[in-house]
């Protein structure tokens, strides 16, 4: 046991260490979720959980062996009238062990076994849950980085208006009120930008609180390859979603132990009805000496005091006033209980997963259409930067043609991580590795 516990710290140890070096390059969304799983608080937590739930596992099972116990007593004493001193030890081992207990040991050690698996499973819902927020922020930080890199290019266009504009307000192109509008908006797209960056940094904090990482420590996301991350957000059917989530779900397996776990208990009830047989053994020995008044020396010795016993022990119950019948009503009460509240979530289950997957499809559908539109609404602002250039167009048409692809765009980036969000927290859902 010792040999594996330093097996499994080396091994942590070498991850953490391969981790950290990852901690100076970009990181991709499965490498957080695998450095959070390994150091996120709530999950450590879990995991001790785990650890207390093996434990009482093995006590449980030590429950199988033998008690044994050793008594040692020595006493000192004296006598005035007679002038004694005496001395007198007793030593004993005994053991004891039950033979039959209504099968009580037995169907507490599969209780445990089941108890053990309870505690894994909670692990594992409390993973999902940091899985769950590890994506939604590392996507926020992914639109957010998208959208700066769209803003960038809106910023530079609108440095070139106002560069623009200048030379047109010197000659009488345009008005004083047209000049100041370009530069109000340069200046509100300035003002996006910072507040985007001010968003990603927030975000990043989140992430670091997540991931357990220090400030000292380096942190960015690594952005996935764009045509492999479009190919892979396709609608999975509503059929394989559900099949999946109730073959992984802890939920639904949670509440199946819960049934098994108040079986056992109606089990552990019924062993009062039974007789209950143990068995004991001793060896004992013991001692008096007395000195003075003419006596001196062991009056008794070790070897003269030696005895061993050896019995059995039959408790048969005849009248407990009924405590064992009510006290096994009370469990088959609470059996019926599990099975309804493991009813009810599986309904629950299936009813969410099928809201969820009919929100899955709407969020596709938004996507698809605000891509288009986003292409679509690019294409025209464009054409009226281009024609603004020209003096076609007045400043006011061509910042409402601005303001609606900034609108589009932004409408865009909701929509799609909305969608890839919600595509990859099913991934959690049904068990399947969290990859972009």
């Amino acid at each position: 046991m010792k040999r594996k516990t330093i097996t499994t710290s080396l091994i942590c140890l070498i991850f953490n260490i391969f981790t950290f070096s990852l901690m100076g390059q970009p990181m991709s969304l499965s490498e957080c979720i695998q450095y959070a799983e390994r150091n996120n608080p709530a999950i450590q937590s879990a995991g001790m959980d785990v650890d207390v739930a093996e434990i009482r596992l093995k006590q449980t099972r030590l429950q199988m062996t033998p008690v044994v116990t050793a008594n040692a007593g020595q006493n000192f004493g004296y006598s005035h009238g007679s002038e004694q001193f005496s001395i007198n030890g007793n030593y004993s081992v005994n053991a004891g062990i039950d033979i039959f207990n209504g099968l009580n040991t037995y169907n507490s050690i599969k209780q445990s076994q089941v108890q053990l698996n309870q505690a894994q499973l909670q692990a594992e819902q409390q993973k999902n849950t940091v899985r769950i927020q590890i994506i939604r922020s590392y996507l926020t930080i992914l639109m957010n980085q998208e959208m700066l890199d769209y803003q960038r290019n809106v910023l530079e266009s609108s440095r070139q208006q106002v560069a623009e504009g200048e030379q047109k307000y010197k000659v009488g192109q345009i008005l004083e009120s047209d000049y100041l509008m370009l530069q109000a908006q340069y200046l509100a797209d300035s003002t996006s930008m910072e507040n985007t960056m001010i968003a990603i940094n927030n975000e990043y904090v989140t992430l670091r609180n997540l991931l357990n990482v220090n400030r000292s420590q380096s942190l960015s996301v690594s952005t996935p390859d764009s045509a492999r991350l479009a190919a892979s957000m396709t609608v999975p059917s509503l059929d394989e979603v559900l099949r999946r989530a109730f073959d992984y779900l802890p939920d639904v397996k949670i509440s199946r132990n819960n049934v098994e776990i108040a079986e056992y208990d109606v089990k552990i009830a019924k062993s009062g009805y039974y007789p209950s047989l143990s068995a004991s053994a001793g060896i004992g020995t013991g001692y008096n000496a007395a000195y003075g008044n003419g006596n001196s020396g062991l009056t008794s010795g070790l070897y003269k005091g030696l005895s061993e016993s050896i019995g059995l022990n039959l408790s048969i119950p005849i009248y407990k006033q009924s405590s064992v019948r009510n006290n096994v009503r009370i469990k088959n009460i609470q059996v019926q209980q599990a099975e309804l509240a493991l009813k009810n979530t599986e309904e629950q289950v299936t009813k969410e997963i099928e809201a969820y997957h009919l929100d899955l499809k709407k969020a596709y559908n938004n996507y698809q259409l605000s891509e288009l539109q986003k292409s679509a609404y690019y294409a025209n602002y464009m054409t009226y930067s281009q024609r603004f250039q020209y003096g076609a167009i007045t400043t006011v048409d061509l910042l409402q043609q601005q303001t609606n692809y900034l609108n589009i765009l932004n409408n865009y980036m909701q929509n799609k991580y909305n969608y890839l969000m919600q595509l990859k927290v099913l991934d959690v859902y049904m068990g399947q590795p969290v990859e972009l």
